[in-house]
């Protein structure tokens, strides 16, 4: 979705519409912040969903570029609708197409807050009507603004609604009554709220043969990846070519530039039990979402013990995800990586952890992470 925002900054002077997902009820066949751009030129980036939905929606969005109007349009999905395979997934959808240009300061605004790391929220009035145009408000979570919806009152009732949902997450649309111009009459506005989070990033400890393929994983579901060893030789881009950064550094080193918060997931991946207790002596003193640490129920034992005599927080040792990863029953590092990655998003989603069992066939039953 973050790139979505960059392609529409990137837009220069090329026309464009941008679909969004505002509204559903039931079974989906897509993301609940599903978004898709398509130019004037014909190129399209991102996806509402597929099927064909996806090719009525390309059609709308052509046809508000042309038009300069707005689109809002409610889908229930059949067969035909939800794509080629044939499921009905049943549910309703509501999507927006609005029309959008490169030169939009609240899209500006909205990328410089993601690079920032900065939790913000995207205000969106709702409207098929021509002289309305597209009103959006950029919140900020510290309380600054960009943009309006078109009224100061209208504006002054959704700040805190945004600065509510600042940190949350998935979309909400609400239901605004404003005082119309007729004495004692109220009209009412609809208004999709959207929060924008930092982008999740995930600072690997360990360039090695696992780590290196939790980067790739990562990066393909959207993680910002940072690779950090001590070895100059397993910390390059060119053993990385997907991560974000590399960085040759000792691990308290890395640790005191590395600018931890709530949406950074941290994980134990080095060459040894001491690097990767270093690791989590550092790691626990963060705010990180998420510390992982790979290794046998007696390395964590062993491990915990000592940190708690230095000093380490048990209740902050106790959130630690060690051994790390999905039970899947893991052997080559590409199996792990698929472990480790799959509690990653589990975390990521908010789905509650569960302790892991040893499986001795995993074929017997699903166990979570």
């Amino acid at each position: 979705m973050d790139d979505i925002i960059r392609e529409v900054c990137d837009l220069g002077d090329e026309p464009a519409a941008l679909a969004s997902l505002v509204w559903s009820s039931g079974s989906i066949p897509m993301s609940d912040r599903a978004k898709m751009l398509v130019t004037a030129g014909g190129r399209v980036a991102g996806t509402i969903g597929g099927g064909c939905l996806e090719a009525e929606l390309i059609a709308t969005a052509r046809e508000v570029i042309e038009s300069g109007n707005s689109h809002l349009t409610r889908y229930t999905m059949t067969e035909k609708q939800a794509g080629e395979s044939g499921l009905n997934c049943g549910g309703s959808v509501r999507i927006y197409t609005e029309s959008v240009a490169g030169s939009d300061a609240v899209y500006a605004r909205l990328a410089q807050a993601i690079d920032e790391r900065c939790p913000c929220a995207v205000a969106t009035l709702l409207t098929e009507e021509p002289a309305a145009g597209s009103k959006r408000l950029l919140v900020l979570e510290s309380g600054a603004t960009c943009g309006t919806l078109g009224k100061a009152s209208l504006d002054r009732q959704i700040l805190e609604v945004a600065e509510d949902l600042i940190g949350k997450e998935g979309g909400r649309l609400f239901e605004i009554k404003l005082e119309s111009v007729r004495p004692g009459g109220q009209s009412v506005v609809e208004v999709f709220v959207e929060p924008f989070a930092p982008p999740p990033q995930l600072l690997l400890f360990g360039g090695g043969h696992v780590g290196a393929e939790i980067c790739r994983l990562a990066k393909g579901v959207s993680f910002e990846v940072v690779v950090i060893d001590d070895r100059p030789m397993f910390a390059n881009q060119r053993r990385h070519p997907l991560a974000d950064r590399c960085i040759a550094a000792e691990v308290p080193e890395a640790f005191a530039t590395l600018g931890i918060d709530e949406q950074s997931y941290v994980v134990a991946a080095t060459r040894g039990h001491q690097h990767d207790e270093e690791v989590l002596r550092q790691a626990i003193r963060t705010p990180a979402r998420y510390i992982g640490m790979l290794g046998s129920e007696r390395k964590k034992m062993l491990m915990w013990k000592k940190l708690e005599s230095e000093g380490g927080d048990r209740g902050r040792l106790d959130q630690v995800f060690a051994p790390i990863g999905v039970n899947i029953g893991a052997d080559t590092p590409e199996e792990i990586a698929v472990s480790v990655v799959a509690e990653l998003i589990r975390v990521r989603r908010g789905v509650r952890k569960r302790w892991k069992t040893k499986l001795a066939d995993p074929r017997e039953s699903v166990v979570g992470g």
